[in-house]
């Protein structure tokens, strides 16, 4: 097959089939890295998506991650910070349906809201309330979302 300008095309069905079996292998590794965090003590919701390159910290502390939470690639989720002692009962908690996006960080200790989106590279050291969006270093509300009905 030919395009307008004379050169050759990919067939299409090459192009959805290698999209369709990276996309699988995808989920695939996220379920793989779901069953492990749970292996390790970490309490996981449903339909919890953890990309390739994001780290949840296992060592030391607590953590809990609601359904629905999807987990960018290159950020990490601390249960502990290794300049001061775990305090007792503190827990990392990321509640349902919340995005975190490429390279944030997550502190110990915090609570991130329902219906929250962590934006790329934000660093997290206060809680964050529901249904807002935050950004920057240290992270900040920028905006408020509606609630769903």
């Amino acid at each position: 097959m030919t395009g307008p300008e004379g050169k050759a095309e990919k067939p299409r069905l090459t192009g959805m089939l290698g999209r369709t079996i990276r996309h699988n292998l995808a989920r695939l590794r996220s379920w793989l890295n779901v069953k492990y965090y749970r292996f390790m003590g970490i309490k996981i919701g449903k339909g919890v998506f953890v990309s390739r390159h994001a780290h949840i910290d296992v060592r030391r502390g607590k953590i809990s991650i609601g359904n629905d939470v999807h987990i960018g690639g290159g950020s990490y989720v601390l249960s502990h910070a290794g300049f001061r002692p775990t305090k007792e009962g503190e827990e990392t908690v990321i509640e349902d349906h919340v995005r975190i996006f490429v390279n944030c960080v997550i502190f110990p200790g915090i609570r991130i809201g329902k219906n929250s989106i962590v934006g790329a590279g934000a660093v997290v050291m206060k809680d964050v309330p529901s249904n807002v969006v935050v950004l920057g270093n240290p992270a900040r509300v920028i905006q408020n979302l509606e609630e769903n009905p």
